[in-house]
């Protein structure tokens, strides 16, 4: 698509975004900018009194800080400091070309690391959410677990069981081997068949159509070889299984990947760590689908990690 079409959906893209933020009332956010790894600028987004116990927050593919505005934008921040940031190759953070920029667990390890060396947070609860799951445990695999206190992990089990997925024969599963295609293609026109088609798979029900527009909008902003790059990549983390001896809660949508739900449950049934919520009615989101639920349940987990942690 010509440069001068490239640049209309940008500002589309950014004018939603302020809308979406006047009509939220999100005038509690603060932003920087931190050096991640090989130099590349992320955009960090943190919400709540930096001396309060911290929660990091960590998006999936194709989206960004704004998929958690029903953390950052409610009571959560009261009496927690909120932080996030959009990953590489998304939303307001470098973008850089090599695919090893994405494809090496080392780059994405290093990016959570300093975030949370410049936010200056100590021993976050970590909510990783689908593609997410999988930079968590590139942090752990790296890092280990000394310096987080908790993980929740949503929409994805981080690589911590064989992946399973549906066949071509389930509906959702043939759209979205298509919707890849489509993501995947140098053609914007494509990038834009694929954002209007995938959005409806990131929830059981329809978003309210201000969500729905920004976040089928943000996706454009992650360019095609980012995507190309971040699926040809390992997902496969077994071999951190044994050393999650954190607490380690899955949250996860009923109406999402049934293969995922089992592994979940037999990672919950075989380690006490371990524990598995499942959100009836909710697919692929459920702390955007059912945020007040999902941040009750944050908070009550937060808490109780931190109190099992204190001598």
């Amino acid at each position: 698509m010509a440069e001068p079409a490239r640049r209309t959906v940008t500002r589309t893209i950014f004018l939603l975004a302020a809308l979406f933020v006047a009509r939220a009332g999100l005038t509690d956010w603060d932003y920087l900018t931190v050096e991640g790894a090989g130099g590349v600028p992320l955009n960090v987004v943190t919400a709540g009194d930096p001396a309060s116990p911290a929660i990091l927050l960590i998006h999936g593919f194709g989206q960004s800080h704004y998929s958690f505005v029903h953390q950052l934008n409610s009571d959560l921040a009261d009496d927690n400091f909120l932080v996030t940031f959009d990953l590489r190759g998304h939303g307001g953070s470098g973008k850089p070309w090599a695919a090893e920029d994405y494809t090496e667990h080392t780059v994405w390890a290093e990016d959570v690391a300093a975030v949370i060396s410049a936010t200056g947070i100590d021993r976050p609860v970590v909510v990783a959410w689908s593609y997410g799951t999988m930079i968590a445990m590139d942090y752990i695999r790296e890092h280990g677990t000394g310096d987080i206190s908790g993980i929740i992990l949503t929409g994805g089990q981080g690589g911590l069981k064989p992946l399973r997925m549906p066949g071509t024969d389930d509906p959702d599963m043939a759209e979205l081997g298509e919707i890849r295609v489509l993501q995947q293609r140098r053609d914007l026109a494509d990038n834009i068949r694929a954002g209007e088609r995938v959005i409806d798979l990131l929830t059981a029900s329809p978003l309210p159509a201000p969500e729905r527009e920004l976040f089928r909008s943000l996706g454009l902003m992650v360019p095609s070889y980012v995507r190309r790059a971040m699926v040809n990549r390992s997902l496969d983390n077994q071999d951190l299984v044994d050393r999650l001896s954190l607490p380690v809660l899955f949250a996860l949508g009923a109406e999402d990947n049934p293969f995922q739900l089992e592994d979940a449950a037999e990672l919950a049934a075989s380690r006490e760590n371990v524990s598995l919520t499942i959100y009836e009615g909710a697919g692929h989101s459920v702390f955007l689908e059912q945020p007040q639920r999902f941040n009750d349940q944050l908070r009550r987990f937060a808490e109780e990690t931190r109190s099992d942690a204190v001598p």
